[in-house]
């Protein structure tokens, strides 16, 4: 009996230690990010463009937010202006095989494009 209070006192003592964390707060000052919205006209023809057209926009450093609408051929921009510009997205798109209203593609990466993505006629 002796040594179940001896074992329930220590698991008692293990648990409440266990329990006791410190609480660190560390106050940084806030990091303000300017972001700046665009649009660019971006030629494409299906959902295979939307997804490349997006996909390269996004992985454009600074580029937060992309989406391209198949309907109006726009391309809705959120960016930091202190890492990328409307122009270097644009020539990014070029490169993947999208005119835009500021770059036109290589004709052949445009060739190289699958049949549905042809949008030039």
């Amino acid at each position: 009996m002796r040594k179940m209070i001896l074992f329930a006192a220590a698991l008692c003592m293990l648990t409440a230690s266990c329990a006791t964390v410190e609480t660190v707060t560390e106050t940084t000052a806030e990091t303000v990010v300017e972001t700046a919205t665009g649009m660019l006209m971006v030629q494409g023809a299906c959902g295979m463009c939307k997804t490349r057209i997006e996909e390269a926009a996004l992985n454009v450093n600074g580029v937060a937010r992309a989406e391209w609408s198949l309907e109006t051929k726009e391309l809705a921009l959120q960016f930091d202006p202190g890492k990328t510009s409307l122009d270097a997205i644009s020539e990014v798109l070029a490169e993947v095989g999208h005119d835009t209203d500021m770059h036109k593609t290589d004709d052949m990466v445009y060739a190289a494009l699958p049949e549905c993505c042809k949008y030039r006629e």
